[in-house]
């Protein structure tokens, strides 16, 4: 793009670059959508798993792929348990399973702070995982992007919005609370 376009468009040829970078980075390769996708729809069963027991957490499922075999899966299964990739990598770890240059493939955005569990953020980085396929980004303001971006910035590849209006609404009484701080009235 010329400079003239980019004036017109207000970016800078950095920002363009990084714009076009995650323009790709948000739909991957169109060869890998089909895996994606397949994957993605396993972690969304695995997620289900936890309704009734996560509550007021989100449901999660996390699968983790390399050369199109499942290393380790993991879903967050009650309330104030371990999130879904460490439910995952602490299944590799047992097992001696090497998660260097796999693919994490999360159903929502993994977290960025130390709560009641540790960041999973630090256990992908710890891990060598090259790649993290997302499908929702956490409303939560203390995640809200943080957490792929951090994964960005220590040279992970992240690929958004994968399934995301199925990732989406697993969490709609989820993502109702941390927007609006009130529960969501369920009909009796």
């Amino acid at each position: 793009m010329t400079g003239s376009r980019l004036f017109i468009y207000g970016m800078s040829r950095g920002d363009f670059e990084m714009w076009d970078r995650n323009r790709r980075n948000m739909l991957g390769t169109v060869d890998d959508m089909p895996q994606y996708r397949k994957y993605m729809t396993q972690a969304l069963e695995l997620a289900h798993k936890g309704a009734g027991w996560v509550n007021p957490n989100p449901l999660v499922g996390t699968v983790v792929v390399r050369d199109g075999e499942i290393l380790a899966a993991g879903y967050h299964d009650r309330y104030r348990g371990p999130h879904a990739e460490r439910m995952a990598f602490d299944y590799a770890d047992e097992h001696g399973v090497d998660m260097h240059g796999a693919t994490v493939i999360d159903t929502l955005e993994p977290c960025c702070h130390v709560g009641s569990q540790p960041a999973c953020t630090d256990l992908i980085l710890s891990h060598g995982i090259t790649r993290v396929v997302v499908g929702s980004i956490d409303p939560n303001p203390i995640v809200a992007g943080k957490g792929l971006r951090i994964l960005e910035e220590n040279g992970v590849e992240v690929v958004y919005d994968v399934m995301r209006a199925e990732c989406d609404a697993i969490n709609r009484h989820f993502f109702h609370y941390i927007t609006t701080g009130m529960g969501v009235r369920t009909k009796c």
